[in-house]
């Protein structure tokens, strides 16, 4: 009897071993994330072969975990909502409770945790730094974003016009061509798009112009078990996460800030970018 006990016991153990290899092939699903259909490296940039930004590299690293593939799509803003009322896409970056005071996004949605604080705020060129937000009067601004709440009163009183853009690269264009004043961006995309074009080298974020911390989620309307996956993920791997926020440039918009402002302090010609 003993024997016979201790065989049952065994054979317990082998066939729950088997079943937790078995299980996550079971689980593993296939998804799809979607983001706006231009390059914002480095949070995302869904149309390269290559690295597609941050977003990427952590959910190809949430694949490896949990065995869950990722298929990664590009569409207008106002398709990429519309998608995912209908179910066409299961995951949406970057998105935000705050984002949907603008009547294009989806209703009812489902937000992951935040996983990147970024800063928004405006470039203009050197010759312009410093200078009061009065004599800002044409600011540029992808289409479908919404501006700093700073430039909201100027906005009403029609003292600043909004000139929509189909691409960040394109507002940096209208600035260069003095189309615009100011254009409105993202910090660390800007640097970016500063790196790879030195035609832009004249541009810098202006701390004194209306800025944000801005905080990028993911959102789903139906998957919500996997944000609740992804977000657990993030939550238990710290270490990872940092480190490839470090690997993208993508630091906290508190330090970016106090270098600007320090800088500025001593000399405004002095800030860079």
């Amino acid at each position: 009897m003993v024997l016979a006990v201790k065989t049952d016991d065994a054979m317990l153990k082998s066939l729950i071993f088997f079943v937790c290899l078995w299980l996550p092939s079971v689980q593993a699903e296939k998804y799809i994330v979607a983001s706006q259909n231009f390059n914002y490296y480095p949070h995302y940039n869904f149309q390269s072969q290559t690295d597609k930004g941050f977003i990427w590299a952590m959910l190809q690293e949430f694949s490896k975990f949990s065995g869950h593939q990722f298929i990664y799509n590009t569409m207008p803003v106002l398709r990429l909502q519309r998608e995912l009322e209908k179910g066409n896409i299961d995951l949406v970056y970057p998105d935000n409770p705050l984002f949907n005071d603008n009547k294009i996004f989806a209703k009812g949605k489902y937000y992951s945790d935040t996983i990147v604080c970024t800063l928004g705020g405006a470039m203009v060129k050197s010759s312009r730094l410093g200078k009061p937000i009065s004599e800002i009067v044409r600011l540029s601004i992808p289409l479908g974003f919404t501006p700093q709440l700073g430039w909201e009163s100027l906005i009403d009183a029609q003292q600043v016009t909004l000139i929509p853009v189909v691409t960040p690269m394109a507002e940096l264009q209208l600035l260069a061509l003095d189309r615009v004043d100011a254009a409105e961006v993202d910090y660390f995309v800007s640097q970016y798009q500063l790196q790879n074009n030195p035609e832009f080298n004249q541009f810098k974020f202006d701390p004194r112009l209306p800025h944000s911390k801005v905080e990028f989620k993911l959102s789903t309307i139906k998957q919500t078990r996997l944000i609740d996956e992804i977000n657990d993920f993030v939550r238990t791997h710290p270490t990872l996460i940092n480190e490839l926020k470090l690997q993208y440039g993508i630091f906290e918009p508190e330090l970016i800030l106090q270098k600007l402002h320090k800088l500025s302090s001593h000399n405004t010609s002095q800030i860079l970018p």
